[in-house]
Parts: structure tokens; C-alpha cells; sequence
């Protein structure tokens, strides 16, 4: 920008944009929110709103935006929602009292992973901050590092991965965690940026190196939490994990320097033994929270997510906390036993279920509300909302007090109703508070002398001056005589040009209107000094007082996070018991053994979804001696990959502790479950469907143990059908071998080959999904049961989809001539094309005409085009009817 050409206004914009070159600046202007240049037209797109230009008439126009000032929170969430940061400018002096330019600063830097505000977040859904210190030109057995804050509820802890394949882990994890915003640094963004995209929507914040160092971090820890060494923190020998830490806290303050972290207390050292394992592709294939398809679902259409089955939670914190749990599977069998045995219990006892679930809904988000509290950030509102919270603690104890769950029973043990706090909220502040402090009559009547003399000031000073308008009408005989109030002069005499001959010597004029003038006495002036002063000093002492409040309750604010863990734990599992209760589920049998049995089992997704028919339930049966690997046959649209995500997510809700949709359920632990199912392209990073597939099968085959299950589905059918079988078949053998990994796998393939394999190799099951033949027409029977598949019926599947008649019966001629054995094939191909050049089949015109066709130097359009055209020759072809 050429100082030359700009006006005083954008030369002002010019230098604070250049403190922010990656934010989008919200430059204050009057009653706007401008953004210029590349901000302008960055934000026309992603906020659909007219570009247009500032200086129109100039040599140099300058592409402007803006947005209604009072609008602007609804903007700002649009664009960090699109992964951008926004950089708020306000005039920071009074139009009217500014020599020259209004002053401007940027007052507040919103990033997706540092928001405090309620406005901008999802109550249900977490708002982590992550880091990754990683440092990939060093030696594999350097250990990275991971850590998290959630500042909203002060969740702060780190991990570290170790080995060749560390950096994957950490990818899954950072997919398990789905954080809002990652810091990583700059050398990582360069060099992997895009696998880290991949896995999650989060925006991608490059960090200098330093920024990660352990001197960085130390210091970083050591100050905020007031501590020498990191020994007391328990990180000092997790270099990696304390380093992420710290760059996440440097970030913060960096950030968002006015907004204090006194409540994040503490920094836990979280270790990958403690939960099952799965990857971003499992996550994503199963629909654990969030649907295969983006698009958002429509009113009414039923859940498609397994956390939308199973959500019958009352409150935020409890919804956050289910959203937790189903991603971070148990490993240890006593947890997931306590876990069953609570959801047990409440699922048994009806009326104290109820009653929970009653009282569980009238809770505010604790959590999020303590935070608030100790960031300064409450208004009047919420401390009410606490205030509500909290009255319903001892109702809700009593209500756990028959059972006898272990779990359950811990957590009344450590009850606290907190009565002291709600007495405190109750005395201080009044019913119908305003949203702000900034509104007044926040305070109740008796709680603040103080305030109470002077609000009886303010109260009565309307009396006072009805009274001084009477004496004054009195003492000058002026019956029209009125005192009047505006914000200009405060309160005044107004007397009309008529009587102004009665006017007193000491009335004091100020001012004089057409039709009448007005005046000021002492006695007017001291009562006015008196009223205005007790308002204004009213506001400030209530201001002062609450503060005070908000302070008070800050100090306890680590008694409402105990009591926000307790009531989220007893959220889920009622709502566990709720959706077991509904839904008719089972409780599984968890146990250290390697054998799943599953009868009766039920996709707890799709069985939602089949409103108008009922699910066909199936039975599995796992281990790792004679029923390691099934492979299963039949035709597409069956059900294959239904029943593989049915038995997965039966394992997987069985180990977070809930019962699961089946007659009967015996769950040996898995460490992992793997997935490749469903074929999708990944055109940013330049993959193809079969290089997706087989990166995904490849992160199988090196992380899966004897313990893992492994879900396959058509593995090999991105390629030719000679390489695909070759394929899928070593994939088999490799997973089946002992030595290499023999894991309990499903392997559900359309190669009929492979079930040859079952003969060949001891614990290798055939099964097929079962077909009924009607008049040529089949029906899809959804059953699972022992055996191979004798044909694909791939024919009419694609007659359901509606293909052609004559395209289908071509088909069954061509499938009846290639299922010949090869010799009578043989035969039969030179009876019909004798080899002699005069016998040869003139070729047919349409054939020749697709051969002619040049596929790459078409658009689809053409395309579609050139196939109706094929399709009306086909049609008006004798020689095919």
C-alpha cells in the first residue's frame, strides 16, 4: 500500500492489519465493521455478502465489506466455523471528543480453539486447543508429543507416542480428540500438513520452532501453575507431552493476554494403555459421532450416528462426556463392569431412573458455568442458572440413594449440595437480573446497605420532585407549571410564554423554545445532583458487589468441577440405562478371553432407520483358534457391510460400558478395532480410491495385534480383478498366520476364490448372506449363515437398480456362455465364429461408434449427451429387439 494514495483512515488500517496479517480485521467504522482488501473479498465469499469498493471514483478502488456492528457475533462464528481467526477493531475514544482519527485498537483475537464465549460454541460438543511437538528430521525413537486444552472447562493433559509408527498414533488421537484448532510446527506444517487435514477439520496453525522448545515449556508450566520443577505436575519424564503443553499455554496468552487461566488447575499425563484404539478411519467408517454424509440431516429423518442412538443424556456436560466415552473405549474389565453394572442397575429401577432423568434436566452446564465464573466472564443470568443447578443437588442425592452400585455409590460418597454457594447467589442477587451487569438492579434489597440507601434515593427521589412541582405551582399560582427531565439538562421548570410574568426572581432561566422557557432553582439543582449521583454511584457499588460475588464463587470453583464430573458420570449412565430400555438391549459379558459370541445381533443404527420392516438380527461367533477369520460371500445390497459395522460397534459399545443390541452377547476384549469399508477418493492429497484403500490396509497390517478386530470389506476392488484377488488374498493369509498377526477378523469379499481358503487353512470359516429365488427375481433374506455363496447375482442386483431390460438380457447371455467350463466354452465360441475370414461377424456399428469415442477430451456433459444418442440407436436397432 503507497502512502501516496492512502487517506489518513486506511493508513491507520494499513498498520494495524499489519499486526494481524492472517486475521480477518473487523475495523470499526460508525455503526460497521469494515474489512478491505483481501479481508473484503475473503469475507464477501465466506459470509455471502456484497463486495463492493471503497473510493469507487478513484484510480485505485479499494474492495470493501461490512457488516452491522450489532450483527457481528453471527459473522464471526461463520467464519471461524470456515476455520478462519478474526481480529476485532474498536474506536477506543469518543467520536465527538477525538482531535483528528478516532484512536483504534484490536480489543479481542478470536481463534477457533481460544473461545470463552457461549455464543460461538456447541454446548454438547467439546472446544479443544491442541499441540503436536514433533520434530520429524530427528531418530524414530524420539517420543512426540500431544497436549490438549479445553478452556471452557479447564481439561488440560498431554500424551506421548513412541516407535516406528508414532506419528499415526498420534494422528488417530488428534482424530479421537477433534480439536477445533492445532499448533504445529512450521517444519511439520510443510511437511504433513495435509495428512493432518485430512483427519480433521481443524484449522492448522503454524508455530515457530521455539515455541515448542523445553525451555519454552518449562517456563510456560512453571509459571501458570506456580511450581519450581515439573516433578510436582507429574510431565517431568514426558519431554515430548510437556513441550506440547507448553505450547499451547504460550499460545493462549499470545492470544488472548486479558483473559486469565486460574482455572485450569492442573495438567494430567493421559497413557494409550488405558483405552481401546481407533484410528480416524474407524471413527469415520463406523459413524461413531458424526455421519458418513456431511450434509446436515433433515427435520425428522432418523439418527444416523451411533452417539445419536445412544444420547438420552439431560445435560451438556453429560452429552460431552458420552461423546467421550465412545470414542475411548475401556481395556481394563473391572472399569467396563463397574460401568455395566451401574447401567444394570438404573435400567432395573425405573422410578429412580425417571427421577434422575427428571431432576438431571433442570441442570445448567456446571462445567462451562465454573469456568466462567473464574474468567470473570458471568453475568447475573448465569449465577442464577447456577443458582437453579444447585438447588436440585439434594434432590438428586436422595434419588441415588437406594442404589447400591459401586460406581454410583462413589460418587454420592463425595456429594457435595454446595448449599453454601446457592445460599450465597440466593441473598445477593434478585429474580430478574438483567443479562449484563452493566444494566443495574442486579443486587437484592437488605444484602448491601449501601445500596439499599441509595436505591431508596433513587426510589423516592420521584416523590421529591412531585412534591417540589406542587410547591412551586403554589408559591407562583402557575397551574400549567410541570418539571420536566431529558438527558441534555437533567431536570428543568417549563413555563409557558403566557405566564412568564410570574415567573420568580430566583428561578434560574436555561433555556428558551417558542412557546415557553425554561428554568433551574437550587433547591431543583441540589435534588437533582442527589438522584443522579445515587443512580450513578448505585450501578458502580452494584458492579463492585457483584464482582466481589463472582470473586467468592470463583474460590470454590474447584467444588462445582468435582460436582460437573459427578453429575455428567450419572447423565451418561441413566441415559446408557434409558436408550437400553427403549431400544431392548442386552447386558454383554466382558471378559479377558479371545472369543466373541454375538446372538441375535442388531445394527443399533439401522435398526432405527427400518421404520417400516423389521431388522434381521445374526449371530457371530470369534475366537482365535478355529473361528479366526470368516469370510463372507454374497451379493451386493445383501447386507455384508451392515453385519460387519453391526458386530463392531456391538464390541465397541459392549467396552464403554453399555448394554448392546443383541439376544446375548459374550465380548472377549479387543485392544483395537480396524475398518476398511466404503471406497472414497482423497483428491487433496492426490489418492485414488485404491491408494486409500490400501494405505488404510496397510495401517492395519502394521498396528493390529492377536487381540485387534479387524473389519474388511472388499478389499482389492479398486484395481483389476486378477491384482484385487491376488490382493485380498495374501491379506487373508497374513492376518489369518499366527506368526505374523492372527487376529479375529470379518472379511467380507465379492472374490469367490478366496473361499477356497477355508479347505486350505484351520480357522478359516466360510459364510454367506442368504438369497431366495422367486420366478427369476431374488429376495435378499439379510441372514448370515455357514457356507460359501454359489453365485453374486450381481445381475439382478443391477436390475433393481434399473438398468435396461435389454442391457440385462444381453448380461445373462453373455453369463450363461462364460460360466461354460473353458473347453465347452472353447467349443461353443467356434461353432457361433468360425475362423475364417469370411465368417468373421461384421462389427457391430454402435460398437465401433464407442470405440471411436475420445473419453479424456470430453466434459460430462458431452458424455451424457453421447449416451442418450448410443441409447436411442440401441432402441431403434432392429437387430437388438
Amino acid at each position: 500500500m503507497n502512502d501516496s494514495i492512502l487517506s489518513p483512515l486506511m493508513r491507520q488500517y494499513r498498520d494495524i492489519k499489519q499486526g494481524y496479517p492472517e486475521a480477518i480485521l473487523f475495523f470499526r467504522v460508525g455503526d460497521f465493521y469494515e474489512m478491505f482488501y483481501e479481508d473484503a473479498q475473503d469475507a464477501s465469499r465466506l459470509l455471502s455478502i456484497a463486495l463492493t469498493s471503497r473510493d469507487k471514483n478513484s484510480a485505485h478502488p479499494v474492495p470493501l465489506c461490512g457488516v452491522p456492528y450489532h450483527a457481528a457475533t453471527g459473522y464471526i462464528a461463520k467464519l471461524l466455523k470456515a476455520g478462519r481467526i478474526v481480529a476485532l477493531c474498536e474506536q477506543v475514544e469518543d467520536p465527538k471528543a477525538a482531535k483528528g482519527l478516532v484512536r483504534r485498537e484490536v480489543v479481542r483475537l478470536y481463534t477457533p480453539g481460544t473461545l470463552v464465549d457461549t455464543e460461538f460454541l456447541a454446548p454438547s460438543e467439546p472446544n479443544y486447543l491442541a499441540a503436536l511437538a514433533v520434530r520429524l528430521d530427528t531418530a524414530q525413537e524420539i517420543p512426540i508429543g500431544l497436549a490438549a486444552l479445553e478452556v471452557t472447562t479447564g481439561e488440560f493433559w498431554g500424551m506421548e507416542f513412541h516407535g516406528p509408527h508414532a506419528f499415526t498414533h498420534l494422528l488417530n488421537e488428534v482424530a479421537r480428540l477433534d480439536p477445533r484448532e492445532v499448533l504445529c510446527p512450521a517444519d511439520l506444517v510443510r511437511q504433513s500438513s495435509a495428512s493432518i487435514q485430512h483427519i480433521t477439520g481443524a484449522r492448522i496453525c503454524e508455530r515457530p520452532p521455539a515455541s515448542f522448545s523445553r525451555q519454552s515449556a518449562v517456563r510456560a508450566l512453571t509459571e501458570h501453575f506456580r511450581v519450581q520443577t515439573l516433578e510436582p505436575l507429574g510431565c517431568a519424564d514426558f519431554p515430548a507431552a510437556s513441550r506440547a503443553a507448553g505450547a499451547v499455554l504460550s499460545y493462549f496468552h499470545e492470544t488472548q493476554p486479558t483473559v486469565p487461566l486460574d482455572h485450569v488447575r492442573r495438567f494430567t499425563i493421559r497413557h494409550t494403555s488405558e483405552y481401546m484404539h481407533l484410528d480416524g478411519a474407524t471413527i469415520r467408517n463406523l459413524e461413531l459421532v458424526k455421519p458418513l454424509a456431511s450434509n446436515e440431516p433433515a427435520a425428522g429423518v432418523p439418527p444416523s450416528t451411533l452417539l445419536s442412538v445412544l444420547d438420552r443424556t439431560a445435560t451438556a456436560m453429560g452429552r460431552r462426556l458420552l461423546r467421550q466415552w465412545l470414542v475411548r473405549p475401556l481395556l481394563h474389565c473391572d472399569h467396563i463392569r463397574l460401568r455395566l453394572d451401574a447401567v444394570e442397575e438404573l435400567k432395573n429401577h425405573m422410578q429412580a431412573r425417571t427421577a434422575l432423568r427428571t431432576a438431571l434436566r433442570e441442570i445448567q452446564d456446571i462445567a462451562r458455568l465454573g469456568s466462567r465464573i473464574v474468567l470473570g466472564l458471568a453475568g447475573p443470568r448465569e449465577l442464577l442458572a447456577l443458582k437453579q443447578s444447585l438447588s436440585l443437588l439434594p434432590e438428586i442425592f436422595v434419588d441415588l440413594t437406594p442404589l447400591r452400585n459401586q460406581l454410583l455409590c462413589d460418587a454420592r460418597a463425595s456429594w457435595d449440595n454446595c448449599q453454601d454457594l446457592y445460599d450465597l447467589i440466593e441473598r445477593a442477587i434478585r429474580l430478574d437480573a438483567p443479562l449484563t451487569i452493566r444494566d443495574g438492579n442486579i443486587i437484592k434489597d437488605g444484602y448491601d446497605p449501601a445500596i439499599d440507601e441509595l436505591r431508596k434515593i433513587s426510589r423516592e427521589g420521584k416523590n421529591w420532585i412531585t412534591a417540589i412541582e406542587t410547591q412551586e405551582r403554589d408559591r407562583t399560582g402557575i397551574e400549567s407549571l410541570k418539571i420536566r427531565y431529558n438527558q441534555v439538562f437533567g431536570y428543568y421548570i417549563e413555563i409557558t410564554k403566557a405566564n412568564l410574568a410570574r415567573v420568580p426572581a430566583d428561578y434560574i432561566r436555561k433555556q428558551t423554545l417558542v412557546n415557553a422557557e425554561r428554568f433551574m432553582t437550587e433547591e431543583l439543582k441540589e435534588l437533582e445532583e442527589r438522584i443522579t449521583g445515587a443512580d450513578v454511584k448505585m450501578l458502580a457499588r452494584e458492579q463492585e458487589i457483584f464482582a466481589q460475588l463472582r470473586s467468592r464463587l470463583a474460590k470454590e470453583a474447584h467444588r462445582l468441577d468435582a460436582m460437573a464430573a459427578a453429575l455428567s458420570l450419572i447423565d451418561v449412565v441413566a441415559g446408557l440405562a434409558e436408550a437400553a430400555a427403549l431400544h431392548r438391549y442386552t447386558k454383554p459379558m466382558v471378559t479377558e478371553s479371545g472369543v466373541i459370541t454375538i446372538q441375535g445381533g442388531r445394527h443399533p443404527v439401522v435398526e432405527r432407520l427400518c421404520t417400516d420392516s423389521v431388522f434381521v438380527a445374526n449371530d457371530t461367533a470369534l475366537d482365535l483358534e478355529m473361528n479366526r477369520l470368516l469370510i463372507i460371500t454374497g451379493p451386493n445390497m445383501a447386507g455384508k457391510s451392515t453385519y460387519l459395522r453391526q458386530v463392531a460397534l456391538i464390541v465397541l459399545m459392549a467396552q464403554i460400558g453399555s448394554f448392546v443390541p443383541a439376544e446375548e452377547a459374550h465380548i472377549g476384549l479387543a485392544d483395537r478395532i480396524f475398518t476398511r469399508v466404503g471406497a472414497s477418493d482423497n483428491l487433496a492429497g492426490g489418492q485414488s480410491t485404491f491408494m486409500v484403500e490400501m494405505v488404510e490396509t496397510a495401517n492395519i497390517l502394521q498396528n493390529a495385534t492377536q487381540r485387534s478386530l479387524i473389519l474388511l470389506d472388499e478389499i482389492g476392488r479398486g484395481t483389476s480383478t486378477y491384482d484385487g484377488l491376488s490382493i485380498a488374498w495374501a491379506i487373508a493369509e497374513h492376518i489369518h498366520d499366527r506368526a505374523r498377526l492372527g487376529a479375529r477378523t470379518l472379511f467380507a469379499t465379492h472374490y469367490h476364490e478366496m473361499t477356497q481358503l477355508e479347505q486350505q487353512r484351520t480357522g478359516i470359516k466360510n459364510f454367506h448372506v442368504a438369497v431366495q429365488e422367486c420366478g427369476g427375481d431374488v429376495v435378499f433374506l439379510r441372514k448370515i449363515v455357514a457356507g460359501k455363496a454359489d453365485r453374486s447375482y450381481g445381475i439382478h442386483v443391477a436390475k433393481l437398480a434399473g438398468l435396461p431390460p435389454g442391457v440385462i438380457s444381453r448380461a445373462q447371455a453373455v453369463l450363461s456362455q462364460l460360466e461354460q467350463p473353458e473347453s465347452a466354452r472353447s467349443e461353443s465360441i467356434q461353432e457361433q465364429l468360425p475362423l475364417t475370414p469370411e465368417s468373421l461377424p461384421t462389427p457391430h456399428p454402435i460398437i465401433e461408434e464407442v470405440k471411436q469415442i475420445d473419453l479424456f477430451s470430453m466434459t460430462p456433459l458431452d458424455a451424457l449427451n453421447r449416451l442418450a444418442e448410443l441409447q436411442r440407436m440401441v432402441r431403434s436397432d432392429p437387430s437388438d429387439r
